[in-house]
């Protein structure tokens, strides 16, 4: 009786193959996915090279970084607004004037 072929979906392919290249142990990983380890080399070979996904990897953390350079620099600017607005009320005693 023949078995009926498995598809995969791309998705479980290319994190199959991301953790792949994180694991020591590529027969493990095979037995907790359930496939044959042919099959991820098969599909590591069809990614091309590991340095396909590394770009995939820095594209996320160049975002994340850019992201946290636009939170740091507007809490920058909150800080000084709030220095200066500290420096023009200790000038006149807490007191704010129209000059």
């Amino acid at each position: 009786m023949a078995r009926a072929k498995r598809q995969f979906s791309k998705e479980f392919k290319s994190e199959a193959v991301r953790l792949s290249y994180q694991r020591e142990n590529i027969k493990d990983l095979a037995d907790e996915l359930g496939i044959q380890v042919a099959r991820i080399y098969k599909w590591r070979a069809a990614a091309r090279t590991p340095e396909s996904i590394t770009t995939t990897v820095i594209k996320a953390e160049d975002q994340e970084i850019k992201k946290l350079r636009k939170q740091l620099k507007n809490a920058e600017l909150e800080l000084e607004i709030l220095k200066k607005a500290v420096h023009i009320f200790s000038k006149n005693d807490g007191k704010f004037t129209n000059s």
